[in-house]
């Protein structure tokens, strides 16, 4: 009796021309979560399996004080090993989830790790309404805090907003953008990622005058509904207020953004940065489909957005 295959053994030039070919031109990944995927050698070939797919720079998203710091350590250390273009980035923060344990120790370290070069935004903040792993008023506390850090360290702000899945709205994203605004953080320096509201919850943050963060979410056939609509609605128009993002190794778009996944190398059911042109196609269909809006054309203008956004040049 033959023995079950347990693993596919990868081509790398395959997967190579495959993922070239995939490709929708210059993509910026303006968030992924990479420090759980393994060392500094696994990060690095996953970034550089993105940038074969046309993704320039990642941004790693800094979630509490550890992933913060190692975050920044894998972007000096991209800088110091590579003689070639910086394609690693981070951000410092303490995620709602974790708000509970923000104190005076935390916010130092963030500071600190602020001053890296490869730091470009402070976050990921914010509010969570759904999973209430920190209490409510311990949420808006830190979330004040770290806006406020950001406007003295003047950073952009890097922001999560989760309103309540069932039952009754909380209003997290009413009270994000009150204390947004009761900071006096520019709306310019702000981006709300992995947007995943609806038309009411994306007006708001339209109003403000944010970047929104658009992920594969828009192309889960089974949870989009409301969050493709509210974007179909502004059309094409609200190009210019977006960046995206995978979110990785989460919000992997279904596989009709993303059919030929194992010749791209993309197993496991874990979501990377070079799956960023299948967040492309989804959000281009969702702007209006049928040639509207094209890919490149999405890959093009939120690349530009990030680089505003990030102060890049």
């Amino acid at each position: 009796m033959k023995k079950k295959k347990t693993s596919a053994t990868r081509d790398p030039e395959s997967e190579a021309a495959a993922l070239a070919a995939w490709g929708v031109g210059e993509c910026v990944d303006i968030g992924a979560n990479l420090q759980s995927r393994g060392d500094f050698g696994e990060v690095c070939r996953l970034v550089e399996r993105a940038a074969v797919a046309g993704v320039s720079r990642v941004v790693l998203t800094g979630c509490d004080v550890e992933g913060s710091r190692k975050g920044a350590a894998y972007c000096e250390e991209w800088a110091a090993r590579r003689n070639e273009q910086q394609r690693l980035y981070c951000t410092a923060g303490v995620h709602p989830h974790d708000a509970k344990d923000w104190d005076g120790d935390a916010e130092a370290a963030i500071r600190e790790v602020a001053r890296s070069p490869y730091c470009v935004a402070l976050g990921e903040t914010g509010l969570d309404y759904d999973r209430m792993f920190s209490p409510r008023e311990t949420q808006l506390e830190v979330f004040r805090a770290q806006a406020e850090l950001a406007k003295t360290l003047d950073m952009p702000l890097f922001v999560h907003c989760r309103e309540k899945d069932e039952g009754e709205p909380l209003g997290a994203y009413a009270d994000a953008v009150r204390i947004l605004n009761e900071v006096g953080v520019e709306p310019a320096a702000c981006c709300v990622h992995c947007f995943t509201g609806n038309s009411t919850e994306l007006r708001l943050v339209r109003e403000f005058g944010a970047y929104v963060g658009v992920t594969g979410f828009v192309g889960i056939a089974k949870r989009c509904g409301p969050t493709v609509e509210a974007l179909r609605a502004e059309g094409p128009r609200i190009l210019d207020a977006l960046m995206i993002e995978t979110d990785a190794p989460f919000m992997m778009p279904d596989k009709a953004w993303i059919p030929a996944r194992k010749e791209l190398g993309i197993r496991g059911g874990k979501n990377e940065p070079a799956a960023l042109p299948g967040v492309a196609r989804a959000l281009a269909a969702a702007l209006g489909g049928g040639g509207v809006v094209e890919p490149s054309h999405v890959a093009g203008v939120t690349t530009q957005n990030a680089r505003r956004f990030f102060r890049w040049g």
